[in-house]
């Protein structure tokens, strides 16, 4: 956790905060007249203090580095972009077409865990086609998906990967340090997907929480062979495929490989599944 989102917070949530292994909280949660809570692990804990609606604004204000103006547009959409991979959703009041007074706030912390996805890495390169990450929200999707993107546009395989980072959630210097690939910062998810496959001669593309409004995108660059990696929020895979956009997906082959992933500790575990891709 960086000092900067502890300069964001009310004094009193900041202080209390310091109590705590800041290296075990995974999100902050600020409510308007509401208890502070954290999430450790997959459990909820109670800070003790409320925030009052003039300490929410402020916070809300120190998170758009004071000029609220500039994200109209994505605090509608639901978040605050923040620095190093970090964002803030939020939630409140709303009305033609934007939020009017933000009422709740998460802050999930994200970290880069090193080598995790390199089981991945050497399956995707083995197999034809992408691959779809898929797991209940909190899991760790996004921390698996930085780590695979990492890896493999870093040696020992350099391969040319190009990261659609819409919510700037996936980039961190630290994780990318060593990596060859190229960030698409707050593209909208189709538009920086054709550009990628038209522009960049990726061999391979990378983007997360794949939604309805991308398949028509990501099955028109299908011709160019150009392998997805993405992650989508689903309990299983039989749950997944019963949505309409991904049964299309998965009977248009554009993933070869579904990976259902479990949080143990500060490792994961895979359910995988192939598809034959005709």
């Amino acid at each position: 956790m960086t000092d900067e989102i502890l300069s964001c917070l009310p004094k009193r949530s900041s202080e209390q905060l310091l109590k705590y292994d800041l290296s075990s909280i995974n999100e902050i949660r600020l409510a308007v007249d509401r208890p502070v809570t954290l999430t450790v692990g997959e459990k909820s804990v109670l800070l003790g203090d409320t925030v009052s609606l003039s300490e929410m604004t402020s916070s809300v204000s120190s998170f758009c580095r004071g000029s609220l103006h500039s994200f109209e547009k994505t605090m509608a959409e639901g978040y605050i972009p923040l620095n190093n991979g970090c964002r803030a959703g939020v939630c409140g009041k709303y009305s033609e077409g934007s939020i009017t007074e933000i009422t709740s706030v998460v802050i999930r912390i994200p970290r880069s865990i090193y080598g995790v996805g390199d089981s991945l890495c050497k399956r995707l390169l083995m197999n034809d086609g992408g691959m779809l990450l898929y797991s209940p929200p909190g899991v760790g999707k996004t921390t698996l998906l930085r780590d695979i993107a990492s890896t493999l546009s870093s040696p020992p395989y350099l391969r040319r990967v190009s990261v659609i980072d819409s919510r700037n959630e996936i980039y961190r210097p630290d994780a990318f340090r060593r990596s060859i690939a190229d960030i698409y910062n707050s593209y909208p998810k189709s538009f920086g997907i054709e550009l990628a496959v038209r522009t960049m001669s990726p061999q391979y593309v990378v983007c997360d929480e794949l939604g309805a409004d991308e398949a028509a995108s990501i099955l028109s660059t299908q011709s160019f062979g150009v392998p997805l990696i993405a992650s989508a929020h689903a309990p299983s895979l039989d749950a997944l495929l019963k949505r309409k956009v991904f049964k299309q997906l998965d009977e248009s082959g554009v993933f070869s490989t579904y990976v259902g992933i479990t949080r143990e500790g500060r490792g994961f575990s895979f359910d995988i599944s192939e598809r034959k891709i005709s």
